[in-house]
Parts: structure tokens; C-alpha cells; sequence
């Protein structure tokens, strides 16, 4: 699959085991799902974690994608674009004494640098909801794998459980209901 390392799960018979995490080498209880240090916080299993599995693949323009949509989704990009407009209308608009206006009323260089914004914007908050798109995409592969081999088992289970209900008939014993 990828070079994120794996670790080795103890048994439960194992007491007091624990899960040595391969990235930072720190030691976790043995029924730890991640790793106890916040600077590490790495899945603990026998396979990959889907997070960390995209997270290796991610480039840098995912990174900044991912880095701008959040700062786009919060009070502070509104706040800060309010400001900005109203800094640029009493700049141009010569309420300001200090100011001399660069950019005269309809506001042509203002609209000019939204639109570039807009368009940057719209390529960033796509980029960042492919990445979104194809994780949910592979959890949902996983939910599909876990449900089939957890389904198989518990058939598996089943049938081993009728060939003991029987094996125990055929001894001549009642079963037990319970």
C-alpha cells in the first residue's frame, strides 16, 4: 500500500501489554486506537488508517486548498473582508483627509481584485472538497469491507454453532435453551 509504518497489536492475554507506536516510539495501553501523544496522535493498528493513507498522498496545493477553505469558513474571513471594504470606500471616497483615492467610485480595482479572489476562491474550495469527496469515498469502501467480513464471520460462527447443536443432539443430550 504505502511506507506508513504498522504496529504490532498484543493479545489480550497479554496483561498489562502495550502498543509501542512505530511513529513517535511512545508506549500506549494495550486497547489504545490511537496514540496517546498529542503531537503524534497516530492510528494504532493492524492496518492503515484511511486518514493517515490520504494524508501521505497529499500535496501541496491540497494543503493550501485545505488552509484557505478554513480560514474562508469562519467569522474572520467576514470580519476581515467588512473591514477591508469599508477601509477601501472611506480611502477612495475622500472621508479621509489623509487618503488620496486610488480607485474613483464604481470601484473598478475593488471589483477586479474580488473577481480574481472569487475565482481563487471557487478552485481552492473545489480542490478542497475532492480531497473531502475521495476520503469519504474510501470510508465508505472500508464500512463496505468491514460489514462483508464481519457478516462472514458471524455466518461462519453460525454454522459452527449448528454443527455443535447437532453433534450435541446426536449424543443423545437435550440442548439447553437459555
Amino acid at each position: 500500500m504505502n511506507d506508513i509504518p504498522v504496529c504490532e497489536i498484543p493479545s489480550p492475554a497479554d496483561a498489562g501489554a502495550t502498543i509501542v507506536c512505530p511513529a513517535c516510539g511512545g508506549e500506549n495501553p494495550a486497547d489504545a486506537i490511537f496514540c496517546a501523544s498529542h503531537a503524534c496522535h497516530k492510528a494504532l493498528g493492524e492496518f492503515d488508517y484511511v486518514l493517515e493513507e490520504l494524508e501521505a498522498r497529499r500535496g501541496w496545493i491540497e494543503h493550501l486548498a485545505d488552509r484557505v477553505t478554513g480560514f474562508a469558513g469562519r467569522p474572520h474571513f467576514v470580519t476581515f473582508h467588512l473591514v477591508w471594504f469599508v477601509i477601501w470606500v472611506l480611502a477612495n471616497s475622500g472621508l479621509v483627509a489623509f487618503l488620496s483615492g486610488f480607485d474613483a467610485y464604481p470601484f473598478a480595482l475593488l471589483s477586479f481584485i474580488l473577481a480574481i479572489e472569487a475565482i481563487l476562491m471557487t478552485g481552492f474550495l473545489l480542490i478542497s472538497q475532492n480531497r473531502q469527496q475521495a476520503y469519504s469515498e474510501k470510508r465508505a469502501e472500508l464500512d463496505y469491507e468491514v460489514n462483508i467480513r464481519s457478516y462472514r464471520k458471524l455466518i461462519e460462527l453460525e454454522k459452527r454453532l449448528d454443527a455443535l447443536v447437532r453433534a450435541h443432539a446426536s449424543n443423545g443430550t437435550k440442548p439447553v435453551d437459555p
